[in-house]
């Protein structure tokens, strides 16, 4: 009884470390997985002829424009208004991808 006792604790101790470290891995990509979606969202909704390298330099450059602490919000704040339209106006691309912007997404 003792050894099945052992394995149980055993397995359980295994679960708890695999569940952290599985916690740790998601908690560590997040950013980077947010970051990712949002791009692909600007791209899929540019306006038609915008080049998507030009997209993807002018996102790159927001965002390390935007300060560290910000960044997530900023991200989620995009995230949020990308899901509302279809296609971006070139106007719109323009103030969603300006340097400097609103670091916390207010007025997305």
């Amino acid at each position: 009884m003792k050894t099945t006792f052992g394995r149980r604790v055993a397995v359980l101790g295994f679960l708890i470390l695999f569940f952290l470290l599985i916690f740790g891995i998601a908690r560590s990509y997040s950013y980077a997985i947010v970051a990712y979606v949002v791009e692909q969202a600007l791209l899929q909704k540019a306006p038609e002829g915008t080049s998507t390298a030009q997209v993807q330099e002018r996102f790159e450059t927001a965002l390390a424009s935007t300060p560290e602490e910000s960044k997530l919000l900023k991200l989620m704040a995009l995230s949020s208004y990308l899901e509302k339209v279809q296609k971006l106006t070139p106007t719109e691309l323009d103030r969603l991808l300006a340097p400097g912007g609103a670091g916390n997404g207010a007025g997305y």
